[in-house]
């Protein structure tokens, strides 16, 4: 609400709980302020927080700031969604933002299904300093929402992306306190079960990652999300697809989001300590997400030893070809220009990069192109870096082996994961030196990996005692450095 309105039929509450960020809370405010649709009140409920919450708040003369004890969460969107007039409901997180848009669209999408308790889109994943950070593909779900969420990894990414019919709350009552930090996972079951939602793909929200999120204490969001999955069995047990799908999201609650967590995690720890130049080899266990290090060149630890050139990509003496829409943001791709006899000869490389925003492009360290040289070999990719926001980008390719002789263009991005583990500590020892050999400058052995360090013991004493680990963490990685040595 703009200072001197008053609320009338349309408005918007937003609700911003915070507990100790202010340092971001500032954002969220004008984020709020920035938008397009005009008719708002913003409420900031201050959780028990002992840094200087109050004093952000009270600076803008159209929040009204509400204080409690410090409850958690749930308790202080509870708080909120109590002060809150507005015919419409929108809760952001004090180190998220609202895009200009948001506000305006989700009241559009609700106005046209007016069915539904609430409506919800895509957000974009930001950093601590409000950098884009590349982040899998969002799925807009047209039907079976419930089924869905059911299967855990709520296809809803961040609170803010959930416009609220305010006359929801007179039947589900709010968030459940006891089931923080997974109270609004809870929340959107306990919806979607009883009554029609809707899902759009507009990206109206950053969801800010950084050192103090909740998400972070994995083992904390776990037995949260599990307790608000098992909450509802009584409802699923008769019917057998929902039992499958609670199944299924068991499953992933115990499993696949502490593997999820630990990834970003990794992204993180690498983002800040290694080179964004930096060629890494990463014990994947043939993970396809472990090699997504924000643009640096990631390779499968062990990959299939017949030859690395990857996949044939086109075949000419010269030519231009656009790629297929493959190229993700967070990926490096390797194209090689290869000829002579047998196609034996590499002429020409160049690693072309997806970037998660078109700002990046100018602002990315600039790619080193294979122009054309005194032999006549051409290799470019135009443009590099590419961007690929919510799909994936496209460059174009153009190549000349010089005289006139049949080429072949091969891309990798990341080589063959072998398909199984090292015999013994040998073998790993002789994958790892061939490897390093063909450029690997670290070596990454993410957390459920760290097996190996226990069977394949004379692997281990060899490569504590020749490199040195510049990152050791028991819940996430080590980081061997194979560029330098421990002596």
């Amino acid at each position: 609400m703009r200072s001197g309105q008053s609320l009338h039929k349309s408005a918007v509450s937003v609700v911003i709980p915070c507990h100790n960020h202010a340092q971001f809370l500032a954002q969220a405010i004008e984020s709020v302020l920035a938008q397009s649709y005009s008719n708002f009140e913003i409420i900031v409920v201050d959780d028990g927080s002992t840094d200087h919450t109050e004093e952000v708040a009270t600076c803008y003369s159209s929040v009204r700031y509400v204080y409690q004890e410090n409850a958690g969460l749930s308790s202080a969107r509870n708080a909120g969604l109590q002060q809150s007039r507005g015919e419409f409901l929108v809760f952001l997180d004090a180190d998220d933002r609202l895009l200009p848009h948001a506000l305006e669209t989700g009241l559009s999408c609700i106005q046209q299904h007016p069915e539904c308790a609430f409506v919800s889109g895509y957000c974009r994943v930001i950093d601590s300093n409000g950098a884009i950070l590349p982040s899998p593909k969002q799925f807009c779900i047209e039907r079976e929402h419930y089924l869905k969420l059911l299967r855990g990894g709520s296809y809803i990414w961040c609170p803010a992306t959930v416009f609220y019919q305010r006359q929801i709350f007179d039947f589900v009552h709010g968030f459940n306190v006891a089931l923080s930090p997974a109270a609004d996972y809870d929340l959107y079951l306990r919806i979607a079960r009883d009554f029609p939602v809707y899902s759009h793909n507009h990206i109206i929200a950053e969801y800010r990652q950084h050192s103090f999120n909740m998400s972070r204490d994995v083992s904390v969001m776990e037995r949260a999300a599990l307790a608000a999955h098992s909450a509802q069995w009584d409802f699923v047990k008769g019917n057998s697809s929902y039992r499958e799908a609670y199944d299924a999201g068991t499953q992933f609650w115990q499993n696949d989001y502490p593997f999820q967590q630990m990834v970003a995690r990794i992204r993180e720890i690498i983002r800040e300590q290694l080179p964004f130049e930096a060629t890494i080899a990463v014990a994947t266990g043939g993970s396809e997400e472990l090699l997504r290090l924000d643009g640096r060149i990631a390779w499968h630890f062990p990959e299939t030893e017949q030859g690395n050139r990857g996949d044939l990509f086109a075949q000419a003496a010269e030519d231009s070809v656009s790629t297929p829409a493959w190229i993700e943001a967070g990926m490096t791709y390797e194209f090689s220009l290869y000829g002579g006899l047998e196609f034996s000869k590499r002429l020409a490389r160049i690693l072309v990069r997806g970037v998660p925003e078109p700002l990046s492009i100018k602002h990315a360290e600039s790619t080193p192109q294979e122009l054309a040289r005194e032999d006549g070999v051409v290799l470019t990719a135009i443009p590099n870096p590419v961007y690929a926001g919510e799909e994936p980008g496209v460059t174009n390719i153009t190549w000349s082996t010089g005289d006139g002789s049949e080429g072949q263009v091969y891309v990798s991005s990341g080589g063959s994961y072998a398909g199984r583990d090292p015999a013994n500590s040998d073998e790993a020892l002789r994958l790892l030196e061939s490897t390093r050999a063909r450029g690997a400058q670290y070596l990454v052995m993410p957390a459920k990996s760290f097996w190996w360090l226990d069977d394949y013991k004379e692997f281990r004493d060899h490569v504590e005692a020749r490199y040195p680990a510049i990152m050791q963490d028991e819940s996430t990685c080590i980081i061997f450095h194979l560029r330098e040595s421990s002596q």
